[in-house]
């Protein structure tokens, strides 16, 4: 087996490992006091993004995936959208769309809501070979002192990019 094949190998398993921990990962956003119209408003989107999420994984994936994607034109600082668009655009090796789906994000999310963005973002950068923005969003996640498990198998792949 070649070094390449070997790399190969390696980048399959982190990319497994890596989404069986993001799943693992909590997705409750931070309360904040914000003004009660506004967060009507919130979840209103919320629901449509949760609708759109049933569709994908139910017999309509395409429709979902244009409803996504029609939320977050209407509504571009919607990181819920941002966020599944980005993460499907990944799990279909769309490296270039999640990444502009992942920075959109980051604009959005005041409150970190998506932590794990800076582990896919170095993922998708990796992928498209630019290894010194894959390592600083690998890096950026570790400052976020998330989980513990997750943070060593992020240490890893940086170490893997050295």
């Amino acid at each position: 087996m070649n070094k390449q094949q070997k790399f190969r190998i390696a980048a399959a398993v982190f990319a497994i490992l890596l989404f069986v921990l993001l799943l693992m990962v909590p997705r409750t956003p931070q309360s904040d006091d914000g003004d009660s119209a506004l967060a009507t408003q919130s979840y209103a989107v919320d629901d449509e993004v949760q609708e759109a999420l049933e569709m994908v994984q139910g017999e309509q994936p395409m429709q979902g995936i244009l409803k996504l994607r029609s939320i977050l034109e209407k509504d571009p600082e919607n990181i819920d959208a941002a966020w599944n668009l980005g993460r499907f655009s990944i799990e279909t090796g769309q490296f270039e769309n999640a990444i502009k789906r992942f920075e959109q994000l980051l604009i959005y999310d005041e409150n970190d809501k998506y932590l794990d963005t800076y582990i896919y973002l170095g993922h998708a950068y990796e992928q498209t070979g630019d290894v010194v923005k894959a390592k600083m969003n690998y890096e950026r996640f570790l400052e976020s002192e998330s989980e513990p498990q997750l943070m060593e198998e992020v240490r890893k792949r940086i170490a893997g990019l050295e």
